[in-house]
């Protein structure tokens, strides 16, 4: 690969700085019990920045690894004029490639997930396998193409509320990336498919404070 860079726009777990640099540089994030091997290149991210991505907030899909409970996906069926609050990292090619793996749960030299980031800028989206199979183009931050994935069905996908640990870990990464209040978060989240409705809402003006 390439030293060519790319914004990787993630809006979970992944928007508190510690936790992203386990799939950089190795280790087993808070809250998690999931041992990531990390990138070949450990270098940090050159830059981060906050994005909006114009798709509604869901959780789903069981993760052992996370209290057995839900985690974020964006539905890119559910435009919203509110949007998703994201973060962007500035990795480089490769490191984004191995970020894809690993958060599919593979080994971030495993060639049975192989892509294109070319590929995908030119054709908008790709079908990959796995959780996290589908790699979005959102755009450009110039000179650099932004990156996000989500589930391949995401608009299918059975809601499923979060653990504590986790809703924390994107508390803090809220809270690092954006000038915002506890309320603020707290109704952010309550309105995302999966915690609307469930006692988790009821219960995060607490997890977030």
């Amino acid at each position: 690969m390439s030293e060519d860079l790319v914004w990787y726009a993630c809006y979970g777990s992944n928007l508190h700085q510690e936790r992203f640099m386990c799939y950089i540089e190795g280790g087993i994030p808070e809250g998690s019990t999931k041992d990531h091997s990390g990138c070949s290149d450990r270098t940090p991210p050159r830059d981060d920045r906050s994005i909006i991505l114009p798709y509604g907030l869901l959780f789903s899909m069981r993760c052992e690894q996370w209290e057995d409970a839900g985690v974020a996906f964006v539905d890119t069926e559910n435009m919203t004029l509110s949007g998703t609050r994201g973060r962007m990292y500035l990795v480089t090619s490769e490191q984004f490639v191995q970020i894809v793996r690993q958060e599919n749960g593979l080994e971030p030299d495993d060639g049975s997930m192989d892509f294109s980031i070319e590929d995908a800028i030119g054709r908008g989206e790709l079908e990959l396998p796995g959780p996290y199979g589908r790699l979005i183009h959102v755009g450009f931050e110039m000179p650099h193409p932004i990156l996000t994935f989500t589930s391949m069905t995401a608009a299918d996908l059975e809601p499923l509320a979060p653990g504590e640990k986790y809703l924390r870990t994107i508390v803090r990464g809220l809270m690092e990336t954006y000038d915002i209040e506890d309320a603020e978060i707290s109704l952010y989240l309550k309105q995302a498919v999966g915690i609307k409705g469930t006692p988790v809402e009821n219960d995060l003006d607490r997890i977030v404070s």
